[in-house]
């Protein structure tokens, strides 16, 4: 068996052509997926600031639920609050030379044309430290003196940008406002380039004490005495600290540094992962049915192989080494392939803005070895499961079958498609799909619905070939409607890659425009009664003074102010997170925000809840919401309004001077005027605040906004290579039909018919099989989407853009008719010369 399953694919390797290419295609892009997930999840949280000290001690960063034996964590997104006379606490053990406390807070320069300058390289976040702390890092003066009150000490990176030299004055952007300080000295890395995650700036220890909360240290950088034993040292201060803090040495003491600094590779593990979900069932899907197509070409040969005396055992013997041969040459020309197209991938999602700069892609050998083994084993699954039926019965059955349309099988497809569709019904119909996760939702619930299809596959064929064969012109038209007809396995094959290419990548291409659109059209009603809306423009956001400003404009009776932050709530069993928002508010306010129940006049007093949140939560105006906001502080405060509106905003609403208390970054995303402040108003606003931009009321400037932006261009960019994936398994899954008949295309040629009539006939069977894969991918993504946008707003929606709806289906549609006329206008050259004599 084992000389026999080579020889066969030695000398009939045409016809496993197509599945070593389906195979090593999919392990491709399943190689890349991995090794950009594993790198995302490997890759280090920065430059590490605090490389001078032996350890240093942070409070515990997350927060932790008990659900019955077990205990779920959800890391915060602020740095809670050390508590007091740790600090001595610390200072009093032996062997511990120096304890530096160390606090950050937001504190930006900017340029004398008012443009706020970031850290690294011109984008990352900028933070305040006090000058004690820099000791603790890299830099080291290298111009200028240390900073005293009303000075500030600048890393190289941002003086150069900023424009300024030891002597000048430079404005800050700070938390409460913007204010003038003399260029104290400037710092530089001694042993390298600049911190490349964030920028620094010194301030003297009166300035750093004013500029936060007293007592507010979150680090606390420990130094050790010389010669003394780390491990007996470290012992002793986890003693002291307690459980409620960590102490971190090595590489992990950078995760002690102020989150907003930090490398996230969250939003990267979720981009990762989800094309990674995505590629992995359809690379599944091409090649289970590669495989099965491929079987079923190969039908009369096994029936021949039956019929001189082969055993069910050594036919499925034989398919299975020589899924083996195939799928182990797949791999090893696929895996490395994967390794280069992640590098290239990488490239293109880090310009998305949705995955940090910083990423290096090297996720090691093990996602690649991963990917092979995925495609060896499934390609030998699926050759398992072909090869059963066949082995199954008698010789004669199957060589009848290799020339009539297999009766077989029938009552399981049927099962299968029918346990599918419930599963894709259950799916839709009880699981959430409003926002983010209802996308999640719809992806699985449309890959149930083609995984259906693909089972009922043959009658779906069938039907459209009865209704669409009557319609064909010309004289071939009723034979390749009889054709289609006759063989649906074989036109099944051929269709349902279509339907897989459009009906997966509609779906997320329609769904994730629709919850954008409807977020814009959101924000755009909810600001719709501001007369005049400020943001920071590019910039992290405005000072809490801007607010302050706002509201004592003369002629301005009604001012509203967003502060982005988040909250973490119980739910499940486990903390989950919600975007919230902190509301300044003077006068009745500005923003429309639809509330159905309940005032948010009652706002200092407790929480107000998207009617979404309430209704997941079961609360009711009056009823106590808990809630731990950014840095780790529970509340339980009573729920005073529920509100519609929430798209682009968030699910909670806050005090704004309570949600600035507690959020790592206090600045406000927009400052909404209920009433023109004029043009005087606006030039003393932009005096104080340089970096204010006016957006006329328009539009609701939010950092989730950028975050947005960044996630859609992700999903297009992912959208494309899904396009790209199935669009090759359309053309190998035409060609592989090509060639598969060319002994019936030599045939006949030799009865007597033209290579023109032969193309008319397999034109016009081409145009049934694309007709039957546009049907069903059509119909589910109407599916799908349709209850997608009726959860949204409760209106039903199919054809959600028109231009990107029309362009792929044409797009698919060419692309399969294409994809079946140059195969078989090749073919069709050597039917008549060696294909004949090659099948007999």
């Amino acid at each position: 068996m084992i000389r026999l399953a080579l020889s066969t694919v030695r000398h009939r390797w045409w016809s496993f052509a197509g599945t070593f290419a389906g195979t090593a295609l999919a392990v491709a892009l399943v190689a890349a997926c991995g090794t950009l997930l594993f790198s995302a999840l490997s890759s280090p949280a920065g430059p590490n600031r605090y490389a001078a000290a032996d350890a240093v001690v942070s409070a515990q960063r997350q927060v932790s639920v008990r659900d019955g034996d077990k205990t779920k964590s959800r890391p915060l997104s602020g740095a809670p609050v050390l508590p007091e006379g740790l600090a001595d606490r610390l200072a009093a053990v032996p062997e511990v030379a120096q304890v530096t406390k160390d606090a950050s807070f937001y504190a930006q320069p900017l340029t004398a044309g008012g443009r706020l300058v970031g850290g690294g390289s011109g984008t990352a976040p900028v933070m305040g430290h006090p000058w004690s702390s820099a000791a603790l890092t890299p830099f080291r003066l290298v111009a200028g003196h240390v900073p005293g009150d009303g000075e500030v000490v600048l890393d190289a990176g941002l003086a150069r940008r900023t424009g300024v030299q030891p002597g000048d004055r430079v404005r800050m952007a700070l938390a409460q406002k913007v204010s003038s300080f003399r260029l104290a000295g400037v710092v530089a890395a001694s042993d390298g380039p600049q911190l490349s995650s964030q920028g620094a700036v010194f301030f003297s220890s009166g300035d750093a004490g004013r500029l936060v909360r007293p007592g507010d240290a979150t680090a606390l950088a420990l130094r050790f005495a010389p010669g003394a034993d780390s491990g007996e040292v470290l012992e002793t201060v986890r003693s002291v600290a307690g459980s409620d803090v960590r102490v971190l040495t090595g590489e992990e003491r950078v995760r002690a540094d102020a989150p907003a600094v930090l490398v996230s590779y969250t939003g990267a593990v979720g981009v990762f992962g989800w094309m990674a979900g995505i590629t992995v069932f359809a690379a599944l899907f091409v090649i289970a049915g590669t495989i099965a197509f491929a079987a079923r070409q190969r039908l009369r040969e096994l029936a021949l192989l039956r019929t001189l005396g082969a055993t069910p055992r050594q036919v499925r013997r034989l398919m299975g080494l020589e899924a083996w041969v195939v799928g182990v040459a797949a791999a090893v020309v696929g895996a490395p392939i994967g390794r280069w197209l992640a590098s290239r991938l990488g490239d293109r999602f880090v310009a998305t803005g949705a995955v940090p700069a910083s990423l290096e892609v090297d996720g090691g050998v093990l996602p690649l070895l991963i990917a092979a083994g995925t495609g060896v084993l499934v390609a030998r699954l699926a050759a398992y499961f072909a090869g059963r039926r066949v082995a199954r019965i008698a010789p004669a059955e199957a060589m009848r079958e290799s020339v009539a349309a297999p009766a077989g099988g029938g009552a399981w497809r049927v099962l299968t498609g029918a346990v599918l569709v419930a599963g894709a019904a259950a799916v839709l119909a009880f699981t959430p799909m409003r926002g983010g996760i209802g996308v999640g939702m719809g992806f699985i619930g449309c890959a149930l619905l083609i995984c259906a299809a693909a089972a009922l596959g043959p009658w779906l064929v069938r039907t459209v070939a009865a209704v669409l064969g009557g319609f064909l012109p010309g004289a071939t038209g009723p034979l390749a409607a009889a054709n289609t007809r006759r063989f649906p396995l074989r036109a099944a094959g051929a269709a349902m890659p279509l339907a897989l290419l459009f009906a997966l990548n509609a779906t997320m291409l329609l769904n994730s425009t629709l919850l954008s659109d409807l977020t814009e059209q959101a924000v755009r009603t909810r600001v719709a009664p501001a007369r005049a809306t400020v943001s920071a423009g590019g910039g992290p956001g405005l000072p809490l003074g801007a607010y302050e400003e706002a509201a004592r404009t003369p002629g301005v009776r009604d001012v509203d102010a967003t502060l982005p932050s988040e909250v973490l709530i119980r739910e499940g069993g486990k903390p989950q997170r919600y975007p919230a928002q902190g509301l300044y508010r003077s006068g009745d306010g500005v923003l429309d925000l639809k509330v159905t129940s309940g005032s948010l006049n009652r706002l200092t007093d407790g929480v107000a809840v998207s009617t979404d949140l309430a209704a997941a939560q079961h609360w009711q105006v009056g009823d106590t919401a808990g809630l731990w906001l950014p840095d780790g502080t529970h509340l339980s405060r009573p729920v005073v309004a529920l509100y519609a509106r929430s798209a682009g905003l968030g699910d909670m609403l806050l005090p704004g001077s309570l949600t600035a208390a507690h959020t790592a970054q206090p600045l406000l995303s927009a400052v909404h005027f209920g009433q023109d402040p004029g043009p005087a108003a606006m030039k003393e606003l932009r005096a104080r605040f340089p970096h204010l931009s006016a957006n006329g009321g328009t539009a609701d400037s939010s950092r989730q906004d950028a975050e947005a932006a960044s996630q859609q261009a992700a999903l297009r960019l992912l959208t494309g290579i899904s396009i790209a994936f199935t669009a090759v398994a359309v053309l190998n899954t035409f060609a592989m039909a090509a060639l598969g008949r060319r002994g019936e295309y030599a045939a006949l040629r030799l009865l007597g018919a033209t290579a023109r009539q032969i193309r008319a006939m397999a034109a016009r069977e081409a145009v049934l099989t694309v007709t039957a894969g546009l049907v069903v991918g059509a119909g589910i993504a109407a599916v799908v989407v349709g209850t997608f946008s009726n959860a949204q707003d409760g209106h039903w929606r199919v054809i959600v853009e028109p231009l990107w709806y029309t362009g792929l289906l044409a797009g698919t549609g060419l692309l399969g008719l294409a994809a079946a006329a140059l195969p078989t206008r090749l073919v069709l050259r050597t039917a008549s010369a060696g294909c004949g004599r090659s099948e007999r």
